[in-house]
C-alpha cells in the first residue's frame, strides 16, 4: 500500500480522483477530434461545393490559402473551446505557453527534436517500404507545389508557419499540459498519441507518433510549448524545402546528390546539438509521476470514454482512405 495512505479507502479515493481528472481530459480530447472532423467537412461542404472547389484543384496558391483558413478553424475552435472547458474545471491554463526556463536550452532543444523527427522518417520509410512489400499500399493527402515566389511564400506560412502554431498550440498546449500533473511521460505519450490519430493516415501518424514523443520531452525539459513550436516549424520547413528541390532540379543525378549532401549535413548538425542539448540540460529531467496510478490504467482512463472512442473510430475510418490493397 502506498506510504502517503493512512487506509485502503483513502487510497482508493485518491485513485479515483486521479483517474476522474485524466478521464475528463480524455473525454474533452475526444470531443476535439470530433469537432476537428465535423469543422473540416463542413467548411468543405461550404467552400468546395461549387467553383471554389474547382479552383481548389487548379490553383496551387489557392490551395494554399484554403489549407492555412483550415488549420486555423478546424484545430483552434475545437481546441480553443477544449482548453475553455479544462481552464475552467482543472484551474489549468492552457492558453499559456510558457516562457522557456533557458533560452540557450530552448535553442539547443531544437536540434534535439528535429533529430528525433528525422529518426521518425526513416522509420516511418521503413515501415512504409514494408507495408509495400505485403501488398498494403499507403498513401497520404498531397499538395500540388507552387512555381511562383509568391505562392511559395504562402505555401510556406501554411505548411511551416501556421500548422506548427495550431498543432502546438492543441496537443503540446491544450491536451499535455493538464496532463502534466500525472506524469511527464504519461503526458508525452498520450499526447503524441492524439497528435498521431489527428493526421489520419498511416504515413503521417507513425512519424507523429515518434516526432510528438521527441517534441514533448523537449517541451517538458524547457517548459515551453514554444520550444514545439520551433521543433514542428524547422522539421515542416525542411519537408518544404525538400519538395522544393524535387520540383526544381531536374536531372535525378543531382537530385540524388543535393538530397545527399543535405541529409548528411543536416543529421551532423542535428546530432552535435543534440549533444550540446544534452550537455545543457544537467540535471533537468522529465518530471516523475507523483499518483498512484500505474501509466497503464492512466492510459485507458484517458482512452476509454465515449467521446474518445468515438474519435477514434472516426479517424481509423478515415484513415482507410489512404489504404490500398492489392
Amino acid at each position: 500500500m502506498n506510504e502517503f495512505y493512512s487506509s485502503p479507502s483513502e487510497l482508493y479515493l485518491q485513485e479515483e480522483k486521479e483517474k476522474n481528472g485524466i478521464r475528463y481530459i480524455g473525454k474533452i480530447a475526444g470531443r476535439c477530434i470530433i469537432g476537428y472532423v465535423l469543422v473540416q467537412n463542413i467548411l468543405s461542404i461550404l467552400l468546395f461545393s461549387g467553383p471554389l472547389g474547382t479552383l481548389y484543384d487548379a490553383d496551387p496558391d489557392f490551395q494554399s490559402v484554403a489549407t492555412i483558413f483550415f488549420s486555423l478553424s478546424s484545430i483552434l475552435i475545437p481546441f480553443g473551446v477544449g482548453g475553455y472547458f479544462i481552464n475552467k474545471r482543472l484551474n489549468t491554463d492552457v492558453f499559456n505557453l510558457g516562457k522557456p526556463v533557458s533560452t540557450s536550452l530552448m535553442l539547443s532543444a531544437v536540434p534535439f527534436g528535429f533529430f528525433i523527427c528525422l529518426a521518425g522518417n526513416y522509420v516511418t520509410s521503413i515501415f512504409v517500404n514494408f507495408m509495400d512489400e505485403i501488398g498494403i499500399h499507403l498513401s497520404a493527402p498531397d499538395f500540388a507545389v507552387p512555381s511562383g515566389f509568391g505562392g511559395r511564400l504562402i505555401y510556406i506560412v501554411s505548411i511551416a508557419v501556421v500548422p506548427p502554431l495550431v498543432e502546438e498550440f492543441a496537443i503540446r498546449g491544450v491536451i499535455m499540459q493538464p496532463l502534466r500533473r500525472y506524469g511527464d511521460k504519461f503526458a508525452i505519450v498520450a499526447s503524441a498519441l492524439i497528435f498521431a490519430v489527428l493526421h489520419g493516415n498511416l504515413i503521417q501518424a507513425p512519424f507523429a507518433l515518434i516526432a510528438g514523443i521527441g517534441i514533448g520531452y523537449a517541451v517538458c525539459i524547457t517548459n515551453s510549448v514554444w520550444t514545439g513550436v520551433l521543433i514542428h516549424a524547422v522539421n515542416n520547413f525542411y519537408s518544404v524545402v525538400t519538395e522544393f528541390m524535387i520540383e526544381d532540379i531536374a536531372d535525378e543525378a543531382v537530385l540524388e546528390r543535393v538530397y545527399l549532401i543535405t541529409t548528411v549535413a543536416l543529421y551532423a548538425v542535428s546530432i552535435l546539438g543534440s549533444a550540446l542539448f544534452i550537455v545543457i540540460r544537467k540535471r533537468r529531467r522529465a518530471m516523475p509521476s507523483f499518483t498512484s496510478l500505474s501509466d497503464g490504467r492512466k492510459m485507458i482512463a484517458f482512452t476509454w470514454n465515449i467521446p474518445m472512442v468515438i474519435a477514434l473510430l472516426i479517424m481509423f475510418y478515415l484513415t482507410k482512405r489512404f489504404i490500398e490493397l492489392s
